[in-house]
């Protein structure tokens, strides 16, 4: 697996980074949670823009993504404006979904920037373009709240994102039961073992937290945690899952290769 670093975090080796999210509406908000979670000692922050009060307003769009990327030298930055559709708060038709990333994007500080699957081929590829221009990584993300998908559908759904230039192909699906938590970590390693990027994936729900707290043996290289608030349902408290992360890491530590896929 290639290995992303990102001012000192090292994506796709070691045990997955952690993620926290936040979602302050203005912009004293946003530094509050910020610092809060730099003193938790979170690897990544995700700063969820479209809970900004003023996300549809380009200036004030930018404004917060230069105070934010300004606020943390050290901490990598990821920059999301999640749909209505995929479970966000932004209410935005095609083309102003992809002015807004575009804006974030151009900013120059974010370290990665989420794009959403749903945005089409041809405007993820110039996004992910526009991101790598401004010395950002690019997700590509897909988020399927009802369900979980047949296994060989998400393995090709991660693959698919890969190929439209993702650097960490992101895939996120509703668990239900704990059969559908072990089709996506099978996935996921099937995927692991035919791409060379970081993946990020997780099964939603309560029937799914062992997806984000044991991902990195099916080839997932990070992981989202609460802090204040949950951004997604399942997801664990940072603490909690940085315990039981290091028991999973040290008790794997023999252990090279993510799981082997055993289907197609």
């Amino acid at each position: 697996m290639r290995v992303l670093q990102i001012k000192g975090v090292r994506i796709g080796e070691g045990q997955p980074k952690t993620i926290v999210p936040i979602m302050g509406a203005t912009p004293t908000e946003l530094l509050t949670s910020a610092r809060r979670a730099v003193a938790a000692e979170t690897d990544c922050i995700e700063w969820r823009a479209d809970y900004l009060a003023d996300a549809h307003d380009v200036e004030a769009l930018a404004y917060a993504a230069r105070a934010l990327s300004a606020a943390l030298p050290t901490t990598p930055l990821i920059a999301t404006l999640r749909t209505r559709g995929q479970g966000g708060r932004l209410e935005a038709d095609a083309e102003e979904y992809a002015r807004l990333v575009r804006t974030v994007a151009e900013q120059g500080g974010m370290d990665l920037v989420d794009i959403e699957r749903g945005a089409g081929d041809a405007v993820i590829r110039a996004l992910v373009e526009a991101v790598h221009e401004h010395g950002g990584h690019a997700i590509v993300s897909h988020h399927d709240f009802e369900g979980t998908p047949a296994t060989e559908q998400m393995r090709r759904v991660l693959v698919e994102m890969a190929a439209l230039g993702a650097d960490i192909p992101k895939l996120a699906v509703m668990a239900r039961r704990p059969a559908d938590a072990a089709r996506l970590m099978e996935a996921t390693a099937c995927a692991a073992e035919e791409l060379d990027t970081p993946l990020l994936t997780m099964s939603m729900g309560q029937a799914g937290v062992i997806t984000r707290l044991a991902g990195a043996s099916f080839g997932s290289a990070l992981t989202f945690c609460a802090l204040e608030s949950a951004s997604a349902p399942g997801q664990v408290e940072l603490s909690q899952a940085r315990a039981v992360l290091d028991a999973l890491h040290a008790a794997c530590a023999q252990k090279d290769q993510p799981a082997r896929c055993t289907q197609r």
